[in-house]
């Protein structure tokens, strides 16, 4: 038997305001029902008219007296009158017809539930409210089975994102030491590779990893709950983390972080400024791999806007310094620099361009050691040094050699393994070089820690410790902040 297809309806959509207006309800069965929820949310007043009713039409009409009056009886020719719309759902296909053609001669629109829709005025999406969002699907009348599914798999995507809120999953200098915090740093690779892990985690919609030398944070939108949290814990290897070693921040915790953060107010190095530029690359970084999103860039935005103002009204009582400048200052009075000290720098990045140009202005012999790209040295800020005849530059291959005349050197490239290896320890042993080491992971083998002969490594924790106890620690910065990102902060949510 050949079995026709459903009819197809061109259909507009429309909201229809029935706010305190009255409607017409034919049937008593669960789609009576459903028709009289639905007239109730939408503020209307109606009427029910038939002999009989399922228990939850019967227990609703007698919770909603005031706005649902349940006439007993069979509809009769003129029922529809005065009425903005009629339900004609009862379970006979006739009864449901009559009532249809007696309200196309009254002129009120009647929507009827079964194969008569097609001859009717009006159709019903599967519908959901959230909140202030009303939600309709329609299938033109070929399937009302998909309309449902297709609505039930939004609504569970719309409340997922009501529910998503910012969380921030990390560690830093302040948890946990440079030498324990470095096999949690991520290079590229591996970000990218943590990155598609996560981009399958249920409910995470959007994400950024923010890898400097002083840090691991992952921040996302989706759930605040354990089990995610749980599985987050364990692709980042904080799950080998004890508890007061990492920090789970949600809600406002995680923007007043992530604010002071990009204040620099989070850092040992109080209020330094690398760390916008750092924030900034790695909320490309997650656009460019599909990580982030419209969520994910409104909270960037705001955050910066926010540290902007932080840092403009506590710029006043900070002593900033970068992480490059500290090294600096720490060679210069620990190193006995002179313009006939020669001092490697191995790195072309932000933090080693920084050492260089500081460098500079001491007057010291340099030589910049480069991997894959070649430093301009025309683009140096360091007015009234003349950076071609201080700077000698050097590919990495050559780095034994150059160690062989180093008084200093100070290393900051974004390496997995050491890049001044235990195998160089002839070049510098026995002439009291100074190393600093800036990099996460080490850029130093630890082997020169406790080599002697005359070597001397300073890392991140130890120029951290020498910059803290010179300054001291501002709290009243930190409460300063405080009150200005719970200020924005209400004002955003």
């Amino acid at each position: 038997m050949h079995r026709t297809s459903r009819p197809i309806r061109q259909t507009l959509p429309l909201n229809l305001i029935i706010d305190d207006r009255p409607a017409l309800v034919v049937g008593g069965g669960q789609v009576g029902l459903r028709k009289v929820r639905n007239l109730l949310d939408a503020g209307a007043r109606v009427v029910l008219v038939c002999p009989e009713a399922c228990t939850d039409l019967v227990a609703l009409c007698d919770a909603e007296s005031a706005r649902l009056a349940w006439e007993r009886r069979r509809y009769a020719a003129g029922n529809a009158a005065g009425h903005l719309v009629v339900f004609a759902c009862t379970d006979d296909k006739h009864a449901n017809r009559a009532i249809l053609d007696d309200a196309r001669r009254l002129h009120v629109p009647c929507c009827c539930s079964d194969m008569n829709w097609c001859d009717g005025d009006f159709t019903t999406p599967a519908a959901a409210r959230l909140g202030d969002i009303l939600l309709a699907v329609s299938t033109s009348g070929q399937s009302c089975r998909s309309a449902r599914d297709v609505k039930n798999e939004l609504v569970q995507y719309l409340d997922s994102r009501r529910n998503a809120q910012i969380f921030v999953l990390g560690t830093s200098d302040a948890f946990l030491p440079s030498r324990r915090r470095a096999p949690l740093h991520l290079p590229a690779e591996e970000r990218a590779a943590l990155g598609r892990l996560i981009t399958h985690i249920k409910g995470v919609r959007e994400f950024f990893i923010l890898n400097t030398c002083n840090r691991v944070e992952l921040t996302i939108v989706g759930p605040d709950d354990p089990e995610t949290l749980a599985l987050l814990k364990r692709l980042t290897g904080f799950d080998r983390l004890a508890e007061n070693e990492y920090f789970a921040l949600s809600g406002f915790e995680a923007f007043r972080h992530l604010v002071r953060v990009a204040s620099g107010l989070e850092s040992s190095l109080l209020g330094e400024f690398h760390v916008v530029s750092q924030i900034k690359e790695a909320f490309d970084e997650a656009e460019a791999k599909g990580w982030s999103g419209p969520a994910l860039k409104f909270a960037a935005a705001e955050i910066l806007r926010v540290s902007k103002c932080v840092r403009h009204a506590v710029e006043g009582l900070l002593k900033v310094a970068e992480i490059d400048q500290i090294a600096v200052r720490y060679l210069s009075v620990h190193g006995g620099v002179d313009p006939t000290t020669h001092v490697v720098v191995v790195g072309t990045g932000m933090v080693g361009t920084g050492a260089v140009e500081a460098l500079l202005r001491l007057g010291v012999r340099i030589t910049w050691i480069y991997h894959s790209r070649i430093p301009e040295l025309g683009s140096l800020q360091a007015p009234g040094a003349t950076a071609s005849s201080a700077i000698s530059l050097a590919p990495l291959t050559d780095l034994p050699q150059v160690l062989a005349t180093a008084d200093i050197v100070l290393s900051a490239v974004d390496s997995a393994k050491p890049v001044v290896t235990a195998a160089m320890a002839p070049q510098v042993q026995d002439r009291n070089v100074l190393m600093v080491d800036l990099g996460v992971p080490r850029n130093i083998d630890p082997f020169f820690d406790d080599c002697g002969h005359g070597v001397t490594v300073a890392d991140l924790d130890d120029l951290k410790l020498w910059h803290r106890v010179k300054t001291g620690t501002l709290n009243e910065v930190l409460s300063r902040a405080d009150e200005i990102i719970q200020s924005e902060y209400k004002d955003i949510v």
